[in-house]
């Protein structure tokens, strides 16, 4: 195990109640294109899914379905160090137009700072309707070093198994597959690689308070109260019902003990993104009109970010700021509420992810003439449009203040608090 990284800054004596903060502890940010990462050989940035950075073993991994991989990334030098891909035996499932939600990998999770877990779809469809593939989509745990693929769980569903997040005292990984087809989230240990426990969200299952998801997004572990939290943008089978946050257990017996309801009137156009923040917030990442942060013991809203909206969210302890993305901008606020100045990225840059110790920001630009190629971010940058790139963003003054002892989460390791002091400007 490589041993925690602490974030400790200065001590600047006093500082205002959380959502109060005034002067240099709550300034501007300004996040500027500091490189891009082009994958080896050649290779495009097309399609692709979640990234996530452990901080501590420097690495970042990227779900590159365009070449059905997890590209890994050495932090310390923004290169492509490993791309993971389950062969020969297990491979991913890499771009399918028919069903697309059969694509694979999606989410990714570095564990014990030696695995990728990726969720994958399953490893056969018709390529005429109805579609029908096997049911075996799974979650693949490979060994960053070796490459080679460790365990092949299968989730039992006939879709993708999508995003993921890990418990990390408690040994616990929480996958969800999303489709209407499956709506199921599971639970898996990793230490076995065995599957722990199973709930159903689709409207029968009394462990899932008998919800009817309309599609399943981002979830997070919160040590401050021992639960999972995850994302519904929507309810019932129409999509006409709310959006909710669910409290699930993070050990047996598994279920939702509790939810809060996130109507249209909230603010949130459908809760996707979610991260864990300093105090008790949690940020939800919500389509138009914008996005909230949410107390995490009540669901009432500490701040609403008007214009705001995401699909995946990041939280950055490293300099306390919350990442949205989405198409066309990478919003960045701080734990006050505070927009900073937005990032303009590319269309279908909808995935963030940042290193707390080099408070460096990833955001994957794709290489659709359309989309991502329209930016020029890879073209004027040494790279080719037509081929995409990795973005790497960083701000010339981070915000680092916090109150004193305030907790916060370190995102890779999961689970364990870091307690940073206040630094401000100047100091």
């Amino acid at each position: 195990m490589i041993p925690r990284v602490k974030l400790l800054a200065c001590v600047a004596g006093a500082i205002a109640p959380l959502l109060m903060m005034t002067g240099p502890c709550a300034g501007e940010e300004t996040f500027t294109l500091k490189q891009i990462i082009n994958l080896p050989n050649g290779q495009s940035v097309g399609s692709f899914d979640i990234a996530f950075v452990d901080a501590n073993a420097h690495l970042m991994a990227f779900a590159d379905r365009t070449n059905a991989s997890v590209d890994v990334i050495d932090t310390r030098t923004n290169k492509v160090v490993r791309q993971l891909t389950g062969l020969p035996n297990h491979p991913f499932a890499g771009v399918r137009a028919n069903p697309g939600q059969a694509s694979g990998p999606d989410g990714v999770l570095i564990v014990d700072q030696k695995e990728v877990w990726a969720g994958d779809g399953p490893s056969h469809c018709d390529t005429v309707a109805p579609f029908t593939c096997k049911h075996d989509s799974s979650i693949k745990a490979i060994d960053i070093r070796s490459g080679k693929t460790i365990a092949v769980m299968n989730t039992g569903g006939q879709r993708r198994a999508d995003e993921l997040c890990e418990a990390v005292s408690r040994e616990v990984v929480l996958m969800a597959n999303d489709n209407p087809l499956d709506s199921f989230i599971t639970f898996w240990s990793t230490e076995t690689h065995q599957m722990l426990g199973k709930i159903k969200l689709d409207g029968t299952d009394a462990d899932g308070k008998n919800i009817v998801a309309n599609g399943i997004e981002q979830c997070k572990f919160n040590p401050r109260t021992g639960y999972f939290y995850l994302n519904l943008p929507a309810t019932l089978a129409d999509g006409s019902g709310p959006g909710l946050v669910l409290r699930i257990t993070a050990e047996a017996p598994f279920q939702v003990v509790d939810f809060f309801t996130i109507p249209l009137s909230s603010g949130c156009g459908g809760p996707a993104g979610l991260a864990i923040g300093p105090d008790h917030q949690i940020l939800l990442g919500c389509g138009a009109p914008g996005s909230l942060i949410i107390d995490d013991r009540t669901g009432a809203t500490i701040a609403s970010l008007p214009g705001q909206t995401s699909d995946e969210a990041w939280y950055n302890p490293g300099d306390n700021s919350y990442f949205l993305a989405d198409d066309l901008k990478l919003g960045v606020v701080d734990h006050t509420g505070h927009e900073d100045t937005t990032v303009v990225t590319a269309n279908g840059s909808h995935v963030v992810a940042a290193d707390m110790v080099s408070n460096q920001v990833y955001v994957p630009i794709n290489n659709n003439p359309a989309e991502g190629g329209a930016s020029h971010i890879c073209g004027g940058n040494g790279g080719d449009d037509t081929k995409g790139c990795i973005a790497v963003y960083t701000a010339r003054h981070d915000d680092h203040c916090l109150t004193e002892g305030m907790p916060v989460m370190d995102h890779d390791d999961g689970d364990d608090p870091v307690f940073m002091r206040p630094r401000c400007d100047g100091e």
